[in-house]
C-alpha cells in the first residue's frame, strides 16, 4: 500500500516514525527518477525536502 505525501509530511513522518512497517519513500533520490528509495532519518535528515525538481515525489509505504 502506498500513500502520496507532501514534502513537509514526509519529513515529519520520517523523523517521528516508530513503526518498522512504515517506510517513507522518495522518487528521484540518487537521480533515480523511475524507482522509489527508502529514506532513513539518520542518513537523510539534511535532505532538501522542498526541492521539488530533485525530489519530485514522496510516498508512505506499509510493508
Amino acid at each position: 500500500m502506498a500513500i502520496n505525501l507532501s514534502p513537509q509530511m514526509a519529513k515529519i513522518i520520517l523523523r517521528l516514525n516508530l513503526f518498522a512497517r512504515l517506510k517513507v519513500m522518495c522518487r528521484g533520490y540518487s537521480e533515480d527518477l523511475e524507482n522509489f528509495t527508502e529514506l532513513v532519518w539518520q542518513d537523510d535528515k539534511n535532505l532538501d525536502f522542498q526541492d521539488q525538481e530533485t525530489y519530485p515525489q514522496f510516498q508512505l509505504w506499509y510493508v
